[in-house]
């Protein structure tokens, strides 16, 4: 019979993207030890984005699921150009247990965030064409995040599912932009392929931002069964 590791390190690097976003949960059977957590500043020019960084613990009994109770660890904390900021230096427990889940999450305020109106994915090439309410103002080989971008799914196997893009949370490189800077709202980027399923876009959902900020943090999971 296999048995789980007692000890296992682990890095988690993500952007962060607009919006909020749950970096990571502690899986059952676990209680976690996030050792150290930053957020970096990656932005081009002068740029001032702030970052919130939160102890999330959702209640899993029967009388109280769902209550949530939420520990900001910092709020609003600005981070300089070029530069960085400490959320953890030390020892964060997060626990999972029979009545609650604990959860750590960022969120990021920054300039430039734009809405996504339409959005082509081609699942067979990783080909994403995004267009934007507004001009973007993003350039050919700028780096940027989307969150929130809501597909249905066609599977054979679970019907039509709804998908929230993307998951998990990485950056892109935009490849081409249609029209000109300043006035484009529209640009072109890949994505990554999804094997044998298409993946048709919900109108109006989801933001898109230039890349400013950048996380990471080291967790300790320790097994309790």
């Amino acid at each position: 019979m296999a048995v789980a590791p007692l000890n296992k390190f682990l890095t988690i690097a993500v952007p962060v993207a607009p919006g909020e976003q749950t970096v990571y949960t502690a899986p059952t059977g676990v209680s976690a030890i996030v050792l150290y957590a930053q957020v970096s500043n990656v932005g081009i020019g002068n740029t001032y984005p702030t970052v919130t960084f939160t102890h999330r613990r959702k209640s899993t009994s029967q009388r109280t699921f769902g209550n949530t109770r939420n520990n900001r660890i910092i709020k609003d904390a600005e981070i300089p150009p070029n530069d960085a900021i400490v959320l953890v230096d030390g020892r964060l427990v997060l626990e999972r247990t029979a009545v609650v889940t604990d959860s750590i999450v960022i969120e990021g305020t920054q300039s430039g965030i734009v809405s996504v109106t339409d959005c082509l994915y081609d699942n067979t090439t990783g080909v994403t064409t995004v267009t934007t309410i507004t001009a973007h103002n993003f350039n050919v080989g700028d780096e940027v995040t989307m969150s929130g971008l809501a597909f249905t799914c066609a599977s054979g196997n679970y019907g039509i599912t709804t998908t929230i893009f993307p998951s998990p949370q990485q950056s892109f490189t935009i490849d081409s932009i249609i029209g000109s800077v300043g006035t484009s709202k529209t640009f072109v980027t890949n994505s990554g392929t999804v094997t044998g399923i298409a993946h048709t876009y919900v109108s109006d959902t989801g933001l898109v931002g230039p890349l400013q900020m950048e996380f990471i943090c080291s967790i300790l999971e320790n097994s309790i069964t």
